[in-house]
């Protein structure tokens, strides 16, 4: 399948994850208030923690050796012994989270709740996105979210109905994760056969661990974050920082669609020594990317408040100084994850990786604790906000210098000039009076028009030109 129509499906896919939260989050978070959310979260997050802990970097390796074996034999046994250590691992970490919460005083009024979201920790062993995503199965991927997603959304409105409801929240939640994790694996039967085997885990083992201390180190800033904001705050806080997130996040599927899709064909360029090939991918990459991110995060940044009250409802208002402090993300995690799953990985820079991931760690380490005391969300947000920074920073120093030189920065400026006058056009929006949603609508129909035009006809942007004559050939076939 070619990698139009993989990223079709990615897109797609990203699309829905996109559509997903801001139909599921404003229901739910009008129902159970910043407390009731962020209650549910801690307790979802710590589970979360130890789920990607169980991983061990697996999701990220898997994808590269597995597009690496293309034959039905070398697939049976990859897959086999991939899912055989992970096995190991995961009942490890699940016996060392059973403890956790069982004997620390901090989980014992929801002790049930914690065990019950240990479900997710014991089935992460089933979790072979990797697998589709080496074999270039977009297809796949994208209709069982589809399926999945849409019988848990039936579940969030049958169970989640009064303030009470936290309980029915987490299920809904876990179903997302548990509910995907037994599609795949069912799926995954069908294509290869799995033996238990421990001959020849070996040799991923070290790879592995590599790729897994970088992603111990990442999931310190991107899950246990709200773990940290519960222990250093409050559950309030912790809900207020989940609606800022979210918001903040909403489209960053679409930012890091494509390195998904890209990863197994770079790697086969690679191995065919197509750098040239391998050096277009990346500079179309890169400027789908800024073309995309940077309008994004000024619109954020720009109605940040509308977006809270629309997104959230009332309660969350005073989110807003969060979101505003986190619109930078889909630029920074934008292009953080280009440089890391499109680059380094693909030239076994996991060092480079490694060495990023660290030290935004410890930026956020110190951060965290420095500023969550005095500013709760907010603080969490600034730490946030820095460690994506500093980490993004870090991932460049490793980029080797022939793609460095040409990728194209010069889409930087031109994306950042025009998106700037989103806000004096949403200031004079404001001035207007009109309803909050009115107020929103308006200022993303009205700056988004603006920064198509002006990338079309000033700067002469050849995707705007691709996605006009894309249009003007639909219209023309009917």
């Amino acid at each position: 399948m070619s990698i139009k129509k993989n990223y079709g499906f990615n897109l797609f896919n990203a699309l829905l994850n996109i559509a997903f939260p801001i139909i599921s989050f404003p229901y739910a978070a009008r129902i159970l208030s910043p407390e009731g959310i962020g209650k549910t979260m801690f307790i979802f997050s710590f589970a979360q923690y130890f789920a990607l802990i169980a991983a061990f970097g697996i999701p990220i390796y898997g994808v590269k050796v597995v597009a690496a074996a293309r034959d039905k034999n070398a697939l049976n046994k990859v897959s086999s012994e991939l899912i055989s250590l992970s096995g190991i691992i995961t009942l490890t970490v699940l016996a060392i989270y059973l403890l956790c919460v069982s004997f620390i005083p901090r989980f014992q009024p929801d002790l049930t709740a914690y065990w019950v979201a240990g479900v997710l920790v014991a089935f992460s062993v089933l979790n072979v996105d990797w697998f589709f995503g080496g074999i270039e199965k977009f297809k796949w991927i994208a209709f069982r979210a589809l399926a999945v997603k849409s019988l848990s959304l039936v579940l969030l409105f049958v169970l989640v109905q009064n303030g009470d409801d936290t309980f029915g929240y987490l299920i809904f939640l876990l179903f997302l994760y548990v509910g995907n994790y037994l599609v795949n694996f069912f799926l995954l039967t069908k294509k290869v056969t799995i033996r238990w085997t421990l001959k020849g885990v070996k040799v991923h083992f070290m790879p592995l661990l590599m790729i897994f201390s970088m992603t111990l180190a990442t999931t310190i800033y991107t899950t246990l974050d709200t773990v940290l904001l519960g222990f250093l705050s409050n559950e309030t806080q912790v809900g207020l920082y989940t609606a800022a997130v979210k918001l903040a996040k909403v489209s960053i599927p679409i930012m890091t669609s494509l390195g998904v899709v890209v990863i197994p064909r770079a790697m086969h360029m690679m191995h065919h020594q197509d750098l040239t090939g391998q050096l277009k991918l990346y500079q179309k990459s890169f400027a789908f990317i800024t073309f995309l991110a940077i309008p994004i995060s000024l619109g954020i940044y720009a109605t940040g408040e509308e977006a809270i009250l629309l997104f959230s409802g009332q309660a969350f208002s005073p989110a807003e100084a969060g979101v505003k402090v986190l619109a930078l993300l889909p630029l920074l995690i934008g292009v953080g994850h280009f440089v890391a799953f499109q680059i380094l990985i693909p030239f076994d820079k996991n060092k480079g990786m490694l060495v990023a991931t660290l030290a935004g760690m410890l930026v956020f380490a110190a951060l965290s604790f420095m500023l969550i005391p005095n500013y709760g969300s907010t603080g969490m947000a600034w730490a946030n906000l820095c460690t994506e920074l500093v980490v993004t920073f870090c991932y460049f120093l490793f980029v080797p210098a022939g793609i460095w030189k040409h990728l194209p920065w010069k889409e930087l400026p031109k994306a950042l000039i025009i998106a700037l006058f989103f806000l004096p056009i949403h200031w004079g929006i404001q001035t207007m009076n009109l309803s909050v949603g009115t107020t929103f609508g308006l200022s993303v129909l009205l700056c988004g028009t603006f920064y198509l035009a002006a990338q079309h006809y000033f700067f002469k942007n050849p995707m705007t030109h691709e996605l006009l004559a894309h249009l003007q050939n639909k219209w023309k076939n009917g």
